[in-house]
């Protein structure tokens, strides 16, 4: 009996490459597309696949927002998303609701694939990069409340003198700081600091 499968994408040419390209995975039947997240939701509950693989961003409800409602309405789906660059923090909730796969569209359309079938085998896989950005998530989360602070000033222009004297601490400390936040985002220089910090919304600008 085959595997079967819903495909979820607001982009059409994207929908039918995925839905051709799964298609061609030995035992796998794909049995519904949809082409947003309330339209993901209602053919899940009404085909109760195998699998939903889903994107992200999509209107109606979000790839994060339809995992939750599967796990309502159809509890014996597991879900695979498939996205571009998400906001921070959402890989590592998909990875906490439980999803069985997690890549990234940029990948190779074979990569992709096998990663699936692996899937459809009853393996989890998470994409190199994906497992990354979580490591790099979970990196920022152990910031402490002075360092951010310190973040906060570095990327407001301050020298190490201008945030020891707005902190009333020593020079040496801020460096201390300065320090402690590249090793923790595992960044080597101030701009990549700033690029990452920024990316993951740990300083307003």
């Amino acid at each position: 009996m085959p595997v079967t499968l819903l495909v979820a994408d607001d982009h059409a040419f994207t929908l039918d490459g995925m839905q051709r390209a799964l298609s061609r995975i030995d035992g796998v039947q794909v049995v519904a597309t949809a082409h947003n997240g309330i339209e993901a939701i209602v053919l899940a509950r009404a085909h109760r696949p195998d699998i939903a693989v889903l994107d992200i961003a999509m209107p109606g409800a979000n790839g994060l927002e339809v995992v939750v409602e599967l796990r309502r309405w159809s509890p014996g789906t597991r879900c695979v998303i498939v996205t571009g660059t998400p906001a921070p923090g959402v890989l590592r909730q998909l990875q906490e609701l439980g999803v069985c796969g997690l890549f990234v569209k940029s990948a190779d359309p074979q990569e992709i694939c096998a990663g699936i079938a692996r899937i459809v085998a009853g393996e989890t896989v998470i994409a190199p990069e994906i497992a990354m950005r979580i490591a790099e998530e979970t990196a920022a989360d152990g910031l402490s409340e002075r360092e951010l602070e310190v973040l906060q000033m570095i990327a407001r222009g301050l020298t190490n003198s201008g945030i020891a004297e707005a902190l009333s601490i020593s020079p040496k400390t801020v460096e201390s700081h300065r320090a402690s936040l590249m090793r923790k985002l595992r960044v080597h220089s101030v701009a990549q600091l700033l690029i990452r910090a920024v990316r993951d919304g740990l300083v307003s600008v």
